[in-house]
This record gives structure tokens, C-alpha cells and sequence, in this order.
């Protein structure tokens, strides 16, 4: 009877962490219905000199409905965001999924890693402002 119930838990704790690892979703391998246009760009070593080679910049990203871009890290792209329009969804290697809304900010550093997905009926358009290498 012990021996019954033993394999009737592992049989079940099985086909659970396989239903699991399966519903997660794969990194997208091609950005889809994503344009960015850069309003604004400032070269900040002459500003501050420890971060010569910088540049703080504004840009703006539009997906379109079922578009998304590329998994992607923060490591040395810190990023405020500002959502215009639609819903931000955005999903990390683990399978965990946050929604971010239209009115809403957030602030993402070195420890994020994901990619972008738009899942609405409408475009999403948000503001993006961080520090990075280019203009």
C-alpha cells in the first residue's frame, strides 16, 4: 500500500513539473511589429565623467498587435518606462509573465532579462529612457 502511494506521488509530481515546463513559452527569435525612434539623445560623460561613453536617450517603441521584440538583458541598459498606450507584456526566461498597463511606469536594471510581447487588440506605444552605449 506505501509502495502505491509513493509512485502515485511521483507519478503525479511528474506529470505536473512536465505540464508546467511545457505552458512556458519560448524567447521569440525575431522581433515582430517593433519600431523605435529616438526623440532624444545626450552624451553624458561631458556632463558626468564617470560615465564617459554614455549616452542618456528618450525613444519611443510601437508593437503593433501581436508583435514582440527579442530576449534581452538590462546589464548595462537601465531603463525607465512609460506606457502611453495598450499593454506592455513582458516575459522573462522562467516562464513568468507581468502585465504592465497604459498610464503606468516601471523601472528595470541589471537584474531583468526578458522580451516584449504586445497581446492586445491595439498597438502599444511606450517611452523609453535609459543609459546606454549609442545615441
Amino acid at each position: 500500500m506505501k509502495l502505491n502511494k509513493l509512485f502515485l506521488i511521483v507519478t503525479l509530481t511528474t506529470l505536473l513539473c512536465g505540464s508546467v515546463a511545457m505552458a512556458q513559452q519560448a524567447p521569440p527569435t525575431q522581433r515582430k511589429g517593433q519600431t523605435v525612434k529616438t526623440i532624444a539623445s545626450l552624451e553624458i560623460g561631458p556632463q558626468i565623467p564617470e560615465l564617459q561613453g554614455r549616452y542618456l536617450r528618450a525613444r519611443v517603441f510601437t508593437y503593433e498587435p501581436g508583435g514582440n521584440g527579442l530576449l534581452h538583458s538590462h546589464r548595462n541598459l537601465p531603463v525607465i518606462l512609460y506606457i502611453l498606450r495598450g499593454t506592455l507584456t513582458a516575459c522573462s526566461p522562467d516562464g513568468k509573465c507581468a502585465e504592465i498597463h497604459e498610464g503606468q511606469a516601471q523601472a528595470e536594471g541589471k537584474d531583468v532579462t526578458h522580451w516584449v510581447e504586445n497581446r492586445g487588440a491595439t498597438p502599444l506605444t511606450y517611452i523609453a529612457v535609459d543609459i546606454g552605449k549609442e545615441p
